[in-house]
């Protein structure tokens, strides 16, 4: 797969994730008991937060073992149908990305080619299976593969409201018996009403990603991303993001132009 087409799939995931570590560091003082029940109510009404089409422009600062760069990113949303991700660099359009429910769609245009794959791609390169959803999940700013119908355990950390798709045990056999798992954890923040870190980890490809989000905004009655601190960490490369969210628009119809120029080839 071209460089180029990589790059441009890595944006669509990395502008939303982070990893560091599976807790908070713990600050200040120890957090009034809740029950259970109570983070995962939240986390289900989060989950289901209701929205026609989004639009935001990403600013975004981006570094790896190998580069540093500084970038803004379109991207629109029409639910249940398309993502499109448009990057452009000193005001230049760079790449544009396409996400359907069965496909990836990118056009990279210093290379003049584009290419086409099913979503099963991001599981290939990224180790994590990733839904059509799930990337709209992760780009508004939702608890990522939260289902309300699943059982889901208190994390033992008096600093932090979290919950895990698997207890501190299955977590260990997990690991140990080579089950290989995706784990999650959420956290909310402190007055229990939005997300405040997501960590997904795959143990089958030693890969961490976590979400920090710094700040919120409301547009309408809606409570979006502001700032989002970015890491993943991999066996290969580390990668570290800021995003900042700005002109946010949600549940106005936002047109998606994705072609494939004249003369552009099949990246190789």
């Amino acid at each position: 797969m071209n460089q180029y087409i990589k790059y441009g799939s890595w944006i669509v995931l990395t502008l939303i994730l982070t990893a560091c570590a599976t807790t908070i560091q713990h600050q200040g003082q120890k957090l009034s008991r809740v029950k259970d029940t109570k983070i995962t109510h939240v986390l289900d009404s989060l989950s289901s937060m209701e929205y026609t089409h989004f639009y935001t422009k990403l600013s975004t600062k981006y570094k790896d073992s190998s580069q540093a760069l500084s970038f803004k990113t379109s991207v629109r949303i029409t639910r249940d149908s398309a993502v499109n991700a448009l990057v452009t660099f000193a005001r230049f359009p760079v790449l544009n990305t396409l996400v359907t429910k069965d496909s990836v769609h990118v056009t990279a245009k210093s290379k003049r080619c584009y290419s086409k794959e099913s979503l099963s791609y991001l599981k290939a390169h990224f180790g994590l299976e990733f839904s059509y959803s799930n990337v709209e999940e992760l780009f508004i700013g939702m608890p990522v593969g939260f289902n309300s119908d699943e059982k889901y355990f208190r994390v033992d950390d008096p600093y932090n409201y979290t919950v895990s798709s698997h207890n501190k045990r299955d977590i260990k056999k997990n690991k140990k018996k080579g089950k290989l798992e995706v784990i999650r954890h959420y956290t909310l923040t402190d007055d229990l009403k939005q997300l405040k870190e997501l960590v997904i980890e795959s143990p089958k490809d030693s890969i961490l990603m976590k979400l920090n989000y710094k700040s919120y905004t409301t547009v309408d009655t809606s409570v979006l991303p502001h700032k989002v601190s970015v890491v993943i960490e991999s066996p290969t490369n580390s990668m570290f993001i800021e995003l900042e969210y700005k002109k946010i628009r949600i549940n106005e119809p936002e047109p998606i132009y994705f072609i494939i120029p004249e003369g552009y080839e099949q990246c190789k």
